[in-house]
């Protein structure tokens, strides 16, 4: 009930919303809370309306709303006494801190409190039945709310699983789609600054070159693009009136995975529904989905750019970007870098690399290579690597163009069917054993014996054709062909100079022993493998088709 004074009461009307509540949008609208409201006033001649506070898109878990901030600072002021409101849910869905801004902070300020559709009023202290049930209203709006809670947390991991975006704002690069919210499509304009940053980084400039070279250009920061776009965005990333690029901006680019074409969320999680501080995910623990949208920037150079990154590497004061074999070399006995050093012959520079435990006299020795020997070794073997790439190419493109029929499927289809006989043969022999034995024509030693060499056999046999299976599989698929890397080296086959991009796209590590002993290693060595062995090995079928 509501109690009828002689004061008059200085009333503040405030009216909240948040669909993260479960608020019915209709019913519990803004508008809706304003009509009812107003309504309650005009009917009680005590109650003078002073201000509106309105907090559109809050939860009622969290009590640091604008408005309602802005209210009890006029209430500290004098310049309300009464705060009205629906019901008690509008004032809050947290049990514990609903009860004590009517137990304790309105009381202190001196506000009376009303809760229209709960019938509410501070101000009557005779109601009795208040004292249970006001606080089981406050109980059960928390409880609902922590049911909603649950519920939404639910549907958004079931979105992220399906690899559909649920952030507010794209990634610099792209923007949501006009179609469909939870989808990406590319920002032309940011796409070309995302991909102008890794082939920066790839061509061997620092992130401090990198960002330096960014500002000089013009190119706004991430945030301050997407406020020019039109967007109402705020980063706690950004700092002073006049951001620019800095490492740390542009390192965030070169870490994203998100230009890949894959969509990685769930990284940070709300500790729970009441308290509005989130805590990290561990990175094995993110959901990852690949192929979500549309790449900005290949996965070879990604990684490329990953391994870069944890290359202990340096750029000379005097120059922008560091060497071409920088964090490439290593010692063939020590394993440690190779550092490089400039000598000076009649005016003119030459480059050398020698082992740096040596340089420091901890030992080792020098393994002295030139840089010209070095770059004449590395581009021959670049060369080597790439005509080999290309001829298995060539081979698997010949062979999946044939027929099914022809190109050695019926080969592998009469050695398994040879296979299953010799299973069939085997598992019936080791099933005649045990009658065998019984009869006495075997003894319980050669049983055993004799079981275990027939079970190995099967064994064998079965492993045998798990392999042909695969290989037919491969035979029919285009799945050798289809990798990026194979497409990646042979992009290279016209090679004629080195520079830092080619040398980090196609090499992993290069480690010298002597000037006439170096091993270089290729990205994708095993792929590389496999791809080589698995094309000349078929090679010969090709052959044979002619013969059949």
């Amino acid at each position: 009930m509501y109690l009828k004074s002689q004061n008059s009461f200085l009333a503040a009307l405030y009216m909240r919303l948040s669909k993260d509540d479960g608020d019915k949008v209709e019913s519990d609208s803004i508008r809706n809370q304003r009509s009812l409201l107003r309504d309650f006033v005009k009917q009680h001649s005590d109650i003078t309306l002073v201000k509106e506070y309105v907090d559109d898109g809050f939860s009622g878990t969290n009590f640091e709303r604008p408005d309602f901030q802005r209210m009890l600072e006029d209430a500290r002021n004098h310049k309300i006494n009464c705060i009205i409101v629906k019901d008690l849910s509008r004032l809050g869905r947290n049990y514990i801190e609903t009860g004590r801004y009517l137990e304790k902070i309105f009381p202190v300020l001196g506000i009376r409190f009303i809760a229209v559709n709960d019938h509410y009023d501070s101000a009557d202290t005779t109601n009795d039945s208040d004292q249970i049930i006001v606080p089981f209203k406050n109980l059960v709006n928390d409880a609902y709310c922590r049911d909603i809670s649950i519920k939404i947390r639910s549907q958004l991991d079931i979105k992220r699983k399906k690899g559909q975006f649920i952030g507010n704002y794209a990634g610099y690069g792209y923007f949501k789609d006009p179609k469909d919210k939870n989808h990406l499509v590319i920002d032309e304009y940011a796409a070309e600054i995302v991909r102008m940053i890794f082939n920066m980084k790839i061509d061997g400039y620092s992130a401090k070159n990198i960002a330096a070279r960014l500002n000089e250009m013009g190119v706004l920061i991430p945030a301050e693009y997407k406020r020019a776009c039109g967007f109402n965005y705020s980063s706690g990333f950004m700092a002073g009136k006049k951001p620019k690029w800095d490492v740390s901006s542009v390192l965030r680019i070169l870490k994203n995975e998100l230009y890949t074409g894959t969509m990685v969320q769930g990284k940070t999680r709300k500790i729970n529904y009441k308290v509005n501080v989130r805590q990290k995910i561990e990175p094995e623990n993110w959901i990852r989905v690949e192929g979500t949208h549309e790449p900005i920037v290949s996965k070879e150079i990604f990684e490329c750019v990953q391994k870069l990154m944890e290359l202990d590497t340096r750029t000379s004061p005097e120059e922008e970007s560091i060497y071409e074999f920088s964090g490439l070399l290593r010692c063939g006995d020590c394993g440690q870098n190779l550092v490089r050093r400039t000598t000076t012959k009649k005016g003119k520079k030459y480059f050398y690399y020698h082992c740096s435990t040596y340089k420091r006299k901890e030992g080792c020795s020098s393994h002295n290579i030139s840089d010209i020997k070095l770059r004449k070794a590395v581009l021959e073997a670049i060369r080597s690597q790439v005509a080999l790439i290309v001829k298995a190419d060539e081979i698997i493109a010949q062979i999946e163009n044939l027929p099914q029929q022809q190109f050695g499927v019926k080969i592998l289809d009469t050695q398994m069917k040879t296979l299953h006989k010799e299973i069939q043969k085997y598992e019936e022999l080791k099933a005649n054993l045990y009658q065998d034995m019984v009869d006495k024509i075997i003894s319980r030693e050669e049983y055993r014996e004799l079981k275990q060499n027939f079970s190995k056999k099967i064994e064998n046999a079965k492993v045998s054709m798990k392999g042909l299976e695969e290989k037919k599989k491969r035979m029919l698929s285009n799945e050798m062909r289809t990798q990026q890397w194979v497409t990646e080296f042979k992009q290279y086959r016209n090679i004629k100079s080195l520079d830092r991009k080619t040398v980090v796209m196609l090499i992993d590590r290069i480690v010298v022993y002597s000037t006439d002993r170096i091993e270089i290693h290729f990205n994708y060595e095993d792929e590389i493998t496999e791809f080589v062995k698995y094309a000349f090995a078929n090679g010969d079928l090709l052959r044979k088709v002619g013969e059949l």
